[in-house]
């Protein structure tokens, strides 16, 4: 058992029991500590890894934390915060302005490399990221 003092891994609770992260049964050695209310959900038949992860995910998004890799328009701080990043939003910016006048997204595209700017790679933009660009949530 771990220790009370130490804290779950995942809610920050108490932790009562030291978990295996890969059963013993497979060779794992290493344990996280968790709570009992969470290593119930480990092992009981109610649990649902993917709404879970779906919950855990949206949960990060609210804080304003990263969940997954940096969107483009976003740069991410030491903790995994969210800030505007000012030249991509820039870039952003022209794109739905074009759009919303009836630019075609090969017109974009094109229109974007004749300007020189490039995607965070250095490469072009291709038409996928400009119709993403262009669609994804203000």
């Amino acid at each position: 058992m771990a220790e009370v003092a130490e804290p779950c891994f995942e809610c920050g609770a108490p932790a009562m029991h030291d978990h295996h992260v890969v059963p013993r049964s497979l060779g794992g050695t290493k344990t996280v500590p968790l709570c009992e209310d969470c290593h119930s959900l480990v092992h009981g038949r109610s649990l649902h890894t993917a709404s879970l992860t779906k919950a855990a995910l949206q949960a990060k998004r609210a804080r304003g934390e990263r969940a997954g890799g940096v969107p483009f328009g976003f740069s991410a701080d030491a903790a995994g915060r969210l800030t505007p990043n000012v030249a991509e939003q820039e870039v952003i910016a022209v794109v739905r302005q074009r759009r919303a006048s009836g630019v075609p997204f090969r017109a974009i595209e094109a229109e974007l490399a004749r300007a020189g700017l490039a995607s965070r790679t250095g490469r072009p933009f291709g038409i996928t990221q400009v119709f993403r660009m262009a669609k994804a949530a203000a």
